[in-house]
């Protein structure tokens, strides 16, 4: 029988080809990630059509048509889907394209939100010549990054790096803990003695570095899981051997979680698939 994916800190859900040095994403989606996650690309959302609100660090950004917002390598970030209507270019950006950007810009880096809508309707129209371009080749992609960079410090200019290093390694520390662990009966109280926190201060660390309460990103990450194997063609499982697999300690629960899915998102789940 087929077993199911591993995840670990090297292969963070389904954003570690984010970490090759050459990996680069250019593509108009309606469905933002909304798990809080992490990789080593420079990540940047230019809103096409209606709203979202995007959680990095400890702040969050509410975006709308013509925002731009661009999340750092290695930042813990997610995304909320509250508005079914939007839709937006996001734009992942491995070193290997940043290499020149990085060694003649090194302790700077671009502001997280950039609202000028005129001058960010010029980025829009070289992202979307980028997205048309025929035949694209690395040295034309390389060609589209550099122009870019380049129209971004021109209308926007470079900020000083903040020291958020500590956040985000306890925000991935304890990520990657879940990741490894999510099939087991994790609890707030198992965790935080794992951290050797008391159950108050861990609960209030953690909705700080990741975005999300503990349960509450336990539980979207399961899910996450559980959604992979129900989509996944080759896969012969049951229902029941999908909530097992997906940490869940009853297909009630489950089958809850996808209800509300099915009714937000109907295009993420393979509805043949769910049995109650």
């Amino acid at each position: 029988m087929k077993q199911a994916k591993k995840y670990t800190i090297e292969n963070p859900l389904y954003e570690h080809p984010a970490d090759n040095p050459y990996y680069l994403f250019l593509k108009k989606e309606n469905f933002f990630f909304d798990i809080p996650h992490y990789h080593k690309s420079l990540e940047i959302v230019y809103i096409i059509k209606g709203k979202t609100t995007a959680h990095v660090d400890d702040k969050q950004y509410e975006l709308s048509k013509g925002d731009i917002f661009i999340c750092s390598s290695e930042q813990v970030h997610y995304y909320e889907n509250y508005d079914k209507h939007k839709l937006g270019f996001i734009v992942l950006l491995s070193n290997g394209y940043l290499h020149d950007f990085n060694v003649f810009n090194k302790d700077s880096k671009f502001p997280t939100l950039l609202q000028n809508k005129k001058a960010n309707a010029e980025i829009y129209a070289l992202f979307q010549e980028w997205s048309d371009y025929k035949d694209r080749t690395f040295l034309v992609d390389c060609a589209f990054v550099n122009l870019f960079l380049d129209k971004l410090i021109k209308l926007y200019g470079l900020i000083g790096t903040t020291n958020i290093e500590s956040m985000n390694t306890t925000a991935i520390a304890f990520i990657t803990y879940i990741q490894e662990n999510y099939q087991e009966n994790l609890s707030l109280d198992s965790t935080a003695y794992r951290f050797g926190y008391s159950k108050e201060y861990f609960s209030k660390k953690f909705k700080q570095v990741v975005g999300k309460n503990f349960l509450t990103y336990l539980n979207d990450f399961r899910l996450q899981k559980a959604l992979e194997l129900l989509n996944d063609p080759e896969s012969n499982l049951t229902f029941r051997e999908v909530c097992e697999r997906s940490g869940f300690n009853n297909s009630a629960t489950l089958y809850r979680h996808l209800k509300k899915i099915r009714q937000a998102n109907p295009c993420l789940l393979d509805t043949t698939k769910t049995e109650k």
